[in-house]
């Protein structure tokens, strides 16, 4: 191990416990009425890694998964078989953790609506099976403040649920207001 080897590691301890200490539970009644499609139902998720983190991408808000190699810019060309769409391309570990430094991207996933995808890192366990009792969930979307993408935690193998849906509204939102993103 090189000398700044354990810094990294103890950074990306305490971000994720940090992460877990927003994740209340049980989700609070008044959240769930407010909110009937939160938290999700899907148990199939795409696992990934950025900025150290390992992070689980609903499945069902996977639109396709390209090379990292094929990004032109700030953008991919993706076809949904249909059409071919030029697709904005985002750094998933800017988004968690922007002052951790991550090996170059080598996947591209393309999300719900064909209109942004995440590079990141791919991992040796591609999709997993996780049981929505298995997850602490965070309060619903309106309510969350700080990172509105953070839509749980495993609670076995510290493991980041994205809420994709609030990733998408807040990626389009700050696009909206920051064309450079």
């Amino acid at each position: 191990m090189n000398g700044d080897t354990l810094p990294a590691f103890q950074a990306v301890d305490d971000y994720l416990d940090d992460l877990l200490s927003d994740a209340p539970s049980p989700l609070p009644a008044a959240a769930v009425e407010r909110d009937s499609s939160w938290p999700p139902s899907t148990s199939g998720y795409l696992i990934c890694t950025a900025a150290g983190v390992v992070v689980a991408i609903p499945m069902n808000q996977v639109a396709d998964i390209l090379p990292a190699s094929s990004v032109e810019g700030d953008k991919v060309q993706a076809d949904d078989g249909e059409t071919r769409r030029s697709v904005r391309v985002v750094d998933l570990a800017r988004i968690l953790a922007d002052h951790l430094h991550e090996p170059a991207a080598d996947m591209l996933v393309v999300l719900h609506g064909w209109r942004w995808a995440l590079a990141c890192r791919s991992t040796e366990e591609e999709t997993s099976r996780i049981a929505s009792a298995d997850i602490d969930w965070r309060v619903a979307r309106p309510e969350r403040r700080h990172r509105p993408w953070l839509g749980g935690m495993c609670k076995n193998g510290r493991r980041a649920v994205l809420d994709v849906v609030a990733l998408l509204d807040m990626l389009d939102r700050d696009h909206r207001g920051n064309p450079s993103v």
